[in-house]
């Protein structure tokens, strides 16, 4: 617990009196923070309606011969943008899987490094894939590409990826700066 305490220090955060939540100190923290957040609990939202989406599907298609018409589009439609808005939340609070067994020999320092390289991997990738997504909805946009049951518009789902990249790469620039910050006053 210590860590995320000292993880909240240097990134501007200061605890709530008994709460155990911390409170962003800095404007950009604090909308990273809120952003991520917002972004997951959608996320959180977009699945249990997917589930219950796929359990009256199921128990229509069982019982009354009336499964939902194309729950298999919208299924994997909602999994893509479900998915794709934990990522930030993940990022800025730094829960992604990390592999140890390659760093473990190196000092704190040099794997605080290795983060903050990891970090700034992560915000490329991200913002490659949130510019090259956003050039892809504008493109399925312009050609009108449809879903094949629904007829549902397909720029729609492929649009609401980009705001979850463009967040992640923000949310990688911000914990590559946390780490190195982290390196370069020696808090490892």
């Amino acid at each position: 617990m210590s860590e995320l305490n000292e993880a909240y220090q240097l990134a501007g955060i200061t605890e709530a009196a008994g709460a155990g939540q911390g409170r962003r100190s800095s404007s950009f923290g604090c909308l990273l923070e809120r952003a991520s957040s917002g972004l997951a609990v959608s996320g959180g939202v977009i699945f249990l309606a997917l589930i219950v989406m796929s359990i009256v599907s199921i128990v229509g298609r069982k019982l009354f011969a009336a499964p939902i018409q194309g729950d298999v589009e919208l299924m994997q439609m909602g999994t893509a943008i479900g998915a794709a808005a934990f990522l930030p939340y993940c990022e800025i609070h730094d829960h992604h899987i990390k592999v140890d067994a390659f760093s473990g020999w190196l000092s704190a320092s040099a794997r605080s490094v290795l983060d903050a390289v990891a970090h700034l991997a992560i915000m490329t990738v991200a913002g490659l894939l949130a510019w090259r997504t956003a050039l892809q909805a504008i493109d399925t946009f312009s050609s009108g590409e449809i879903s094949t049951l629904l007829s549902f518009p397909m720029w729609i789902p492929i649009a609401l990826l980009v705001p979850s990249f463009a967040l992640l790469s923000l949310g990688g620039a911000y914990r590559a700066a946390y780490s190195l910050n982290k390196q370069k006053r020696g808090t490892v």
